[in-house]
């Protein structure tokens, strides 16, 4: 339903570049030019389980989040189109040529009833599409957690402690792939720690993960 109105509020309101806000039919040079950087590689050397390689493309700052929340929160096409090109990078940078399952990172179920949708679950499936892997939502949330913006790094990790876990329909479909595990942002590394052990947990271990931006601080090769 809420889709349905995108159409007519692209013609009642003017167009404006998703990460900088000034009119523009599209994103902006300026502003694309922060998602069109070579994807690097970063290792979450600190799991209790194992090391995690993600790949990711934008570094994040005021313009790159301004796209991430443009979607995330409103659905606009325009930063969707950013992020699924984005994504699409970050997987050509994880060397497995054969088909993965993408596991999206959930959202609060609060969340998704106020948006009306699990946005990382549409993003995965639009990927997909182009990229020839499959899409396994596999991952709850299974109690209340905090919003993490806010939040330092202590207690980011301790905000998710035991927060996921992992659904028992499609687990054994899930063991025939190799497991990337998607999320938007790349921040402290908590929250795709807490998904790789909920997977362990269950006997499955993701190959690597994909974000579409990151933080510098974690930048590390």
């Amino acid at each position: 339903m809420r889709k349905s109105f995108y159409p007519l509020l692209d013609l009642v309101y003017p167009k404006s570049c998703p990460g900088c806000h000034l009119p523009s039919i599209s994103i902006c040079d300026s502003c694309k030019s922060f998602w069109q950087q070579p994807p690097i590689s970063i290792t979450l050397r600190k799991s209790q389980v194992s090391d995690l390689l993600v790949v990711s493309v934008a570094q994040y700052r005021d313009e790159v989040r301004a796209v991430l929340l443009a979607y995330k929160e409103d659905g606009q096409r325009e930063a969707g189109k950013v992020l699924r090109e984005a994504l699409l990078q970050a997987r050509r940078g994880i060397s497995n040529p054969s088909v993965c399952a993408f596991v999206p990172i959930p959202s609060n179920p609060k969340s998704v009833r106020r948006r009306g949708r699990d946005f990382m679950l549409d993003l995965c499936n639009q990927v997909a599409i182009q990229s020839g892997d499959q899409v396994l939502s596999i991952i709850k949330v299974n109690r209340d957690v905090q919003d993490q913006s806010k939040l330092s790094e202590k207690e980011r990790s301790q905000n998710l402690v035991g927060a996921f876990d992992c659904t028992p329909k499609n687990l054994k479909l899930l063991a025939k792939f190799p497991i990337i595990l998607v999320d938007d942002l790349l921040t402290t590394g908590a929250t795709l720690r807490e998904a790789q052990r909920a997977l362990r947990q269950r006997g499955l271990i993701p190959i690597g993960a994909i974000t579409a931006a990151h933080t510098a601080r974690l930048v590390r090769n």
